[in-house]
């Protein structure tokens, strides 16, 4: 019932069809890893690499299977939304170095196993338009609206346009693009069109972003998708904001507004210690006053931001593009 993921290959046979698992046998399996395995008493680190390639495995035998039957497709949207949010919580439990073991964690192979399983999800829906309802279709939705903030494609509004009006008005999928309109930049270039250019109606809003996200509107696990581009909202932040204060250096050596503590609340880290660590990973130092308090010094570097830019982002970027 419980089997090992394995990618086709060459010098592998392909799978025989009495190795294949019903769509039952396949919800068994997942419940049996959700909730025997994942709800023993192991810690979610030390079994996550299991589960992991086994509910990879659930997903192969349902894609080789192209299931078509109404149990069976009810059957695959239930084991793909439960899978879904397997990876999403452990993107956020396992990104803490205090809950890792031995093993590590790869979080660019978490997003990617979340993006296939979400990709399979819009398909199942989609497919089913009008034959099938789906009650927690908004729900994930809402997590697909949130993981695009970093997609090379921002055609997101365009395709929404298809979606079924009682999808579109769902209180869920209006937060979840609230965030997105708050949290997309002008930073990067994308597409789908060459050459690529900046994403023109973005808002890049980073204090809507942070204040929407703070609220009750938005569940734990859209939190735990938004968590995934905290960097890139908080670096979106610390652009403007240098943007803003770059002006003659008598201006600059004067301007001693953003201490330390306002900007530890601007960029919402837990303490001034995350602060210091994040900006100076971008070349930004600090200094003290007259007065004792610290503050940003905008006269350190001609423009950090720029560089780390080029140096951190822009490879990101790029892979997204070759990847699309």
């Amino acid at each position: 019932m419980v089997k090992r993921f394995r990618r086709s290959a060459a010098g592998y046979d392909e799978q025989l069809p009495s190795d294949i698992r019903t769509p039952a046998t396949l919800k068994a399996t997942l419940n049996y890893l959700l909730d025997d395995v994942i709800g023993g008493a192991e810690q979610l680190a030390a079994v996550h690499k299991f589960v992991w390639d086994r509910t990879r495995g659930i997903r192969n035998d349902f894609s080789i299977q192209q299931v078509s039957k109404e149990e069976d497709v009810r059957f695959a949207v239930d084991c793909f939304e439960r899978i879904a949010r397997f990876h999403i919580l452990s993107l956020h439990q396992l990104s803490n170095p205090d809950n890792l073991t031995g093993d590590g964690f790869d979080a660019h192979q978490e997003r990617e196993q979340l993006n296939n399983t979400l990709l399979s999800l819009m398909y199942y829906y989609d497919d089913n338009r009008g034959k099938l309802t789906f009650p927690n279709e908004a729900e994930f939705r809402s997590y697909c609206i949130i993981f695009e903030l970093q997609s090379s494609h921002p055609d997101l509004e365009d395709r929404m346009q298809s979606w079924p009006p009682q999808l579109l008005n769902d209180k869920r999928v209006q937060t979840a693009f609230r965030l997105y309109s708050a949290a997309t930049n002008t930073l990067f270039e994308q597409g789908p069109l060459k050459p690529t250019a900046p994403f023109s109606i973005a808002q890049a809003n980073s204090g809507a972003f942070w204040k929407l996200l703070k609220s009750k509107a938005v569940s734990y696990l859209m939190s735990c998708v938004a968590e995934i581009y905290f960097g890139q909202v908080r670096y979106m932040a610390l652009q403007n904001l240098w943007e803003s204060h770059k002006g003659p250096l008598g201006q600059q050596t004067r301007n001693q507004e953003w201490t330390l503590d306002e900007l530890t609340d601007a960029l919402t880290f837990d303490d001034d210690e995350q602060t210091l660590e994040f900006c100076r990973g971008y070349g930004l130092e600090f200094k003290t006053s007259a007065e004792g308090t610290y503050h940003l010094d905008f006269t350190s570097q001609s423009s950090p931001l720029d560089r780390a830019f080029s140096t951190l982002f822009r490879p990101i970027v790029q892979q997204i593009v070759s990847d699309a």
